[in-house]
């Protein structure tokens, strides 16, 4: 697949960039960028997984309010503000990417290089934006009306899908976990950019416990968790059954694999329903 067409200068340094790696550059060549798209796709949900454990126990702190605080200092300082930051790369890629797929295989789709191209720029403005309002600080953004508008999107994007995939013939759980991450992209990315546009919202304890125990962000957010482990588990699984060949060992590797999210979706839910 050729995707060097019209290329903006941007885009031909995002390429340009890429290619400098030989392997990436062999593949790209041999394959198509859609091969190096699908392992990048892969390889970021992998990063958002381990990252969703690691923001699980985090919020376990919350049980003990002054203990949760005395955690955030420790994350107040320019490291962990850029690490915070660059975490928006493999999210935005992994949504836009991911949005890139459903349009291709639902929507049928093809214009893989127009596609390729927009998941670069857009992913680019995402989080240059991202930086931009992180130097400004607080933004005192209304949590209720950003949220409404983030899960009315969810809904839509994910009635959409249903309406176009449900009749079809392909597996339910491949069904759900394209519906799931329909009904993901809003709010995955829409959660890390209000994390950013209030400061507080994602830092201050009393702030995260005041959003938390309002009835209408409980329900977004047990379905934003339950969503968000279906959807790592099923391509958590589609990743194994690609790879590992010997089907005791692929049995074994689902079966650990659903019991460790299945344990952290319930620690999440149970933070949200108890605090």
């Amino acid at each position: 697949m050729n995707t060097r067409v019209q290329w903006s200068f941007i885009e031909s340094y995002l390429l340009g960039f890429l290619e400098r790696s030989e392997k990436l550059s062999y593949y790209a060549q041999s394959r198509g960028w859609g091969f190096v798209m699908t392992w990048a796709h892969r390889i970021a949900g992998l990063m958002l997984v381990l990252y969703m454990l690691f923001h699980i126990f985090t919020l376990s702190a919350l049980y003990d309010p002054a203990a949760f605080a005395s955690k955030m200092k420790l994350f107040d300082n320019f490291i962990f503000s850029f690490l915070e930051w660059a975490l928006a790369v493999p999210v935005i890629f992994h949504a836009l990417n991911g949005t890139r797929l459903i349009l291709y295989e639902a929507f049928r789709v093809r214009q893989d290089a127009v596609m390729i191209r927009w998941v670069f720029v857009l992913t680019s403005i995402y989080i240059l934006t991202l930086a931009l309002f992180m130097l400004m600080g607080n933004q005192e953004v209304s949590a209720g009306f950003f949220w409404l508008v983030a899960a009315i999107a969810s809904a839509i994007l994910s009635t959409v899908l249903y309406k176009k995939l449900w009749r079809t013939h392909n597996a339910v759980l491949w069904k759900l976990q394209r519906m799931s991450g329909a009904f993901l992209l809003p709010l995955v990315s829409g959660h890390m950019f209000f994390m950013h546009l209030n400061y507080k919202a994602g830092h201050d304890v009393d702030t995260i416990l005041a959003r938390i125990s309002a009835p209408g962000m409980k329900a977004l957010d047990i379905a934003f968790v339950s969503f968000v482990f279906f959807h790592a588990g099923f391509g958590l699984h589609t990743v194994v059954g690609d790879y590992v060949e010997d089907r005791l060992i692929r049995g074994g590797l689902t079966v650990l694999m659903s019991f460790i999210l299945g344990v952290f979706a319930y620690a999440g839910i149970k933070i949200i329903l108890s605090v």
